[in-house]
């Protein structure tokens, strides 16, 4: 048995709802609860995406080699670990990582070196982390970085820009970035725990909360509430399917209009049902009832990862600067979850840097 099972006492430490994403946590023997990364390191550990030694440790200052960086993020990513070919001249088929450099290869997260080499045991560095976590995940376009080390001709400086503007990586006190350091097992559990689980980065829980409020507010079908999220000049657009969003936009209502949007006798053209093509003509009210709050979705402690990625692709090409929180219904036992649907709030961050509302975008499987 692993020592750190034996450490339940001095282990597991127990917070209120939104002081963490993780409630409650199991560390290893040389992960103190007081460690800089001790949530994130749990986090990864409870979800299958990193592993300690057999010893009970997690050897949080070891160096992270290329092959470990790409199991983990492939762990993260649900890639295909299959042992097969890889492509390159230091990967053979029976590497015990090849399905997952494989997948990484395939899916455009890393593209090795000349000669058709990987290194896979070479330590990898904060610059080549940063850039495989950009490709692999989704980041908007971002400001220019200013750390002092950095300079736009740096292969990473753009990967490095959107991850340190989403509060993935962050510098030094002395502005530094210091790309070709080495990445420790936990600082890169720190840039994959952000990355996947924004609610480790502060201002995105403090977002979270926010969404919870939002979801609370539209139970109690408070849109008077609701529209205090909203900004002014944008209002706030309703779409039943992420795909018919792109197509038609949806419905857009204004501020003003949002207090009355349960007693507007209004029928509007919300967008096309998937699958049939059948018009989607309903007032607020009939809307709200069949699409908008038509399952019976919880309040999150974690944003969690999406079950569903297209929908946040389709949100995305609509919105490439928003943050998504989704509320997500596994379906029933009946249909074999064919029958999942989500609700996606949709938040964009204002000229005085603060989140606003600017859609709510349902999402389903028609069966």
């Amino acid at each position: 048995m692993k020592a750190y099972l034996s450490l339940i006492a001095a282990a597991i430490l127990v917070f209120s709802s939104f002081s963490s994403p993780a409630k409650a946590i199991v560390l290893f023997d040389d992960v103190p609860g007081n460690h800089e990364f001790a949530f994130e390191i749990a986090y990864l550990h409870e979800a299958g995406i990193i592993t300690g030694y057999p010893n009970g440790t997690f050897k949080p200052t070891d160096p992270v080699t290329r092959a470990h960086a790409v199991v983990m993020i492939g762990r993260a990513l649900d890639l295909n670990d299959a042992s097969r070919s890889t492509g390159f001249r230091d990967v053979a088929p029976n590497h015990p990582y090849s399905g997952y450099i494989a997948s990484a290869v395939e899916e455009g997260i890393i593209k090795g070196f000349p000669d058709k080499y990987f290194l896979p045991d070479r330590t990898i560095t904060r610059a080549h982390v940063s850039m495989m976590l950009d490709r692999a995940l989704y980041f908007p376009e971002a400001p220019d970085n200013k750390f002092r080390d950095m300079n736009k001709n740096h292969e990473a400086f753009d990967a490095v820009s959107r991850l340190a503007h989403q509060g993935v990586t962050r510098g030094y006190p002395d502005n530094t970035f210091r790309p070709d350091i080495p990445v420790t097992r936990a600082q890169f559990a720190a840039f994959l725990a952000r990355a996947i689980e924004p609610g480790f980065i502060p201002d995105k829980q403090k977002l979270l909360k926010t969404a919870n409020d939002i979801l609370a507010e539209l139970k109690a079908k408070d849109f008077a509430d609701v529209a205090d999220y909203v900004s002014t000049a944008d209002g706030l657009t309703f779409c039943p399917y992420a795909g018919g969003c792109i197509d038609n936009g949806g419905v857009t209502f204004t501020k003003a209009q949002l207090p009355g949007f349960m007693n507007n006798s209004t029928d509007y053209l919300w967008g096309y049902q998937d699958g049939s093509g059948f018009e989607i003509r309903l007032t607020p009210a009939e809307y709200y009832g069949e699409y908008l709050m038509d399952a019976p979705y919880s309040a999150k402690e974690r944003f969690g990862r999406t079950q569903q990625p297209t929908t946040h692709e389709f949100i995305h090409r609509l919105y490439p600067e928003a943050t998504i929180v989704e509320f997500y219904f596994p379906g029933t036992t009946q249909y074999d979850g064919m029958d999942w649907q989500s609700l996606n709030m949709v938040f964009e961050k204002n000229s005085r840097g603060d989140w606003v509302l600017v859609a709510i975008i349902n999402d389903r499987w028609t069966i």
